[in-house]
């Protein structure tokens, strides 16, 4: 009996403990943008596309990096990799960008974002205070 009262006080204590820390914070380092009306969420601070993507050229691209994209979707580019796509473009030429933005995609420097839907954006616009 003396031994149980410890162990329930320790028990109890855990669970206590992991239920108040593994509810979901919330993230304020996105915001809701709109392109054509539409709400999107991107990154603090990100390069977004001001057309949805139409073509299946930039679909293929993200897809190789495993990246969902469709149509319908805008891209984004962390303000980092914007400025260092930029110069390499300008310094190293065209086949050098190309690498650098492969690479920007799979290291998640660069990425899609789909419309969200009346609902999400009710829910992030609430999360966010926008």
């Amino acid at each position: 009996m003396k031994l149980l009262k410890p162990l329930l006080i320790g028990t109890s204590g855990l669970l206590f403990t992991g239920c108040c820390t593994c509810f979901p914070q919330p993230s304020y380092d996105k915001n809701i943008v709109f392109v054509q009306g539409k709400p999107y969420l991107v990154p603090h601070g990100a390069e977004f596309s001001n057309v949805p993507v139409k073509n299946d050229v930039t679909v293929k691209d993200y897809r190789q990096a495993r990246e969902d994209c469709k149509k319908g979707y805008i891209t984004w580019t962390s303000p980092k990799a914007a400025i260092e796509l930029k110069e390499t473009y300008r310094t190293k030429g065209a086949d050098a960008f190309s690498y650098a933005y492969q690479n920007a995609i799979r290291d998640h420097k660069m990425g899609c974002s789909k419309p969200l839907s009346n609902s999400e954006y009710e829910y992030y616009k609430t999360q966010y205070g926008q």
